[in-house]
């Protein structure tokens, strides 16, 4: 019973030291597994900001991880964390994606309000470009159905995309398309992996032929889950802007 209680304790000091110790704090104390909590990853998908910093219930969370620069900043492209999910209490978080003032712009601070359940996994996409920034919010199911089957997610964080929407093809079969982005409710598609079967992930203009963005030769794992994101503006005149796809390894 001692040793129960001390657990229960512990599991209670760790989730409280998310809202109750300095402006800033190591995440991953959090990202360990526990029987509460909401798990939550932030992915940067807004292609005019280098970087942005993280903030949950109005304490800076991101940091962990980072090597170069800013050590608060989230790279454009980039989870936080990169590893496993951070581990929140549930119930409604404040979250602010802090947009870092330049020599032209000043700070803009974007928050949402997330109603996170015990147990249930999150990725939160920052995306947009000045003026039209925003979020999209995806609940992500890690259970695996079948371990022999390659679990595949497919969404779209375009700030804009063609007018006649995006294709994703699998080994050049069209799998999923969008007229915009992404509801957050796509779900994990199941896919055979016979023998050495790797997969190439293209996306393109529907009605074109020519990719905006290839994945090749991907080695995915059997009984994983991966998701597929598309990324940046289909109008960008800058290359680093451009429409991209990147693939996250959920669990």
């Amino acid at each position: 019973m001692k040793l129960k209680y001390m657990w229960n304790a512990f599991l209670f000091i760790s989730a409280f030291s998310l809202v109750s110790c300095g402006e800033e704090f190591d995440f991953l104390r959090n990202a360990t597994p526990a029987t509460n909590g909401a798990r939550i990853k932030i992915f940067h998908a807004a292609p005019d900001v280098p970087g942005v910093v993280a903030s949950i219930n109005d304490k800076v969370v991101s940091g962990v991880l980072t090597t170069v620069g800013d050590p608060r900043l989230v790279t454009y492209g980039s989870l936080f964390p990169i590893i496993d999910y951070a581990v929140i209490p549930s119930g409604t978080a404040k979250l602010k994606i802090t947009v870092p003032a330049t020599a032209t712009t000043g700070e803009v601070n974007l928050t949402t309000d997330l109603n996170l359940a015990d147990n249930t996994y999150y990725t939160v996409h920052a995306f947009g470009i000045a003026g039209k920034y925003d979020f999209l919010v995806s609940q992500d199911d890690l259970s695996i159905p079948d371990p022999e089957k390659t679990y595949i997610r497919f969404l779209s964080a375009l700030t804009d995309s063609p007018a006649t929407g995006i294709q994703f093809l699998v080994n050049n079969v069209v799998n999923t398309e969008f007229t915009g982005r992404s509801t957050g409710k796509e779900n994990f598609q199941a896919f055979d992996q016979p023998g050495s079967t790797r997969f190439t992930i293209v996306i393109r203009e529907k009605g074109k032929t020519v990719a905006l963005s290839t994945l090749s030769n991907l080695n995915l794992v059997r009984g994983k889950k991966y998701t597929i994101v598309a990324r940046g503006s289909s109008s960008a005149t800058l290359a680093a802007q451009k429409p991209l796809i990147g693939l996250v390894s959920n669990n």
